[in-house]
């Protein structure tokens, strides 16, 4: 008598808690990389500045990351294509580590400068792929709560990394080392990792007009924050250092910028789910002018805590404009249309992050320091008038029950939004999500 051979099936049903711990390798890795990156954004300027170079110098060195990270964003699509999430992961992190090093190796700011366009062009390769990643192995429920997260560890780990500064020794080469060995580290979770492989974002597709169609203030306010953020996090190390302050003082001040972003964050973007968000967009617009003013005026005056302060509610109106505005064009976007809005803000980022701090590198040899700050406040000027203007123009407002939350995050780096969502080409509800801030 032949028995039969009985087959079963097995199903592994996934928590949400299950897919935040398969997801914490991920946001692990990128936190620690967040603090290597941190403690170059401090050495780099301050390096050249002890070296004798002059502030623009320095300077120039932000612009070269923009220009980089504007060349990551149109090469990661095909590079995911060809290889996948894991491999390329490996081989951006090895590029990271690769600028660390030339910047460990030599001394000369031109070689400092194409290795900082290399840097530019894998961090934001990198935080295209880990969303990418990230979106694909959560589900909607707790997407928000997922990138929220993300988001949290890499300013914070930037903050603490820039911090270190301070304790270590900036005459050799030992820090650029010390970084790349954090790097190393960083990649250790993504090696190991068993997340599937996501299918690769499209390529890319910018349509200006369209997006202006969906919402001129949210692609305004894109391109006003590319531009004034990376103008602060490029000149406020280098302005502390030529006031005299000492590397200690210069990383403290860049810990303190990334603590503003979340003191100041969190409750303008909580306030934002409630009124109408171009409100919030005219009151950060208007703190920000109103501090760089006081900046200009006081400058030579303020003690080293009150510049921090100055700096720190500084950089979170200035990155508030950041996730309002994003916030802001999603909701007057169609869900078949969230693709298309954030590959074009995320190039639109790009752009005004290369493009204001070169016009003020190029202009620093013939203008104080100080200037930078009236530069940023001219440009939240303009772009408050232009949010006045338009709330005259179109007063009707989504209703906040048809809203999805402001999501913290930071201008620190590229945000590619939905389009690393693999779930929004094809699903029209994707891109709803509930964040951290209710």
């Amino acid at each position: 008598m032949s028995q039969g051979i009985i087959k079963t099936k097995t199903t592994e049903v996934s928590t949400n808690r299950s897919r935040l711990l398969a997801v914490s390798g991920i946001i692990f890795s990128t936190t620690v990389m967040s603090a290597a990156s941190g403690l170059l954004f401090a050495y780099v300027p301050t390096k050249l500045l002890d070296l004798g170079f002059e502030p623009w110098v320095a300077a120039a060195m932000t612009p070269a990351v923009a220009l980089g990270g504007l060349f990551g964003c149109f090469a990661i699509g095909p590079l995911l294509r060809n290889s996948g999430h894991a491999r390329i992961f490996m081989l951006l992190y090895a590029l990271i580590e690769m600028s660390m090093l030339t910047v460990a190796a030599f001394a000369s700011p031109w070689i400092w400068l194409a290795a900082r366009v290399g840097y530019g062009f894998a961090i934001n390769g990198v935080f295209i792929l880990a969303q990418s990643w990230l979106h694909n192995a959560v589900t909607d429920e707790i997407r928000g709560k997922v990138i929220s997260i993300f988001y949290l560890g890499y300013v914070l780990g930037y903050g603490v990394g820039s911090f270190s500064i301070g304790y270590l020794d900036v005459e050799g080469n030992i820090v650029p080392m010390i970084a790349t060995f954090i790097v190393a580290i960083a990649t250790i979770p993504v090696a190991l990792t068993r997340l599937p492989q996501p299918e690769p974002p499209e390529a890319i597709t910018v349509d200006i007009k369209k997006v202006w169609s969906i919402s001129p203030v949210g692609l305004a306010g894109m391109f006003t924050v590319g531009g004034v953020t990376m103008l602060m996090q490029s000149f406020a190390p280098i302005y502390a250092k030529t006031e005299g302050f000492s590397t200690a003082d210069v990383g403290l001040l860049m810990l303190c910028m990334q603590l503003g972003l979340l003191v100041v964050q969190f409750p303008m973007g909580a306030l934002s789910d409630r009124i109408d968000r171009r409100f919030v967009l005219l009151i950060v617009s208007a703190g920000a002018c109103i501090i760089s003013i006081f900046g200009l005026s006081t400058h030579g005056y303020l003690s080293f805590m009150m510049m921090v302060l100055m700096f720190a509610i500084w950089n979170g109106c200035n990155e508030t404009l950041y996730s309002v505005s994003s916030a802001l064009a999603n909701d007057r976007a169609d869900p078949s249309q969230y693709v298309l809005l954030s590959s074009t803000q995320m190039i639109t980022w790009s752009i005004a992050a290369f493009i204001f701090p070169t016009i003020a590198t190029i202009a620093l040899p013939f203008v104080p320091i100080q200037s930078f700050m009236g530069i940023c406040g001219a440009i939240v000027l303009v772009f408050g008038i232009f949010i006045f203007y338009r709330i005259n123009q179109r007063s009707e407002e989504v209703p906040p029950d048809e809203r999805d939350n402001v999501l913290p995050g930071t201008a620190l780096v590229v945000n590619p939004g939905d389009y690393s969502n693999p779930d929004a080409y094809e699903d029209e509800d994707a891109g709803s999500t509930s964040g951290l801030v209710s």
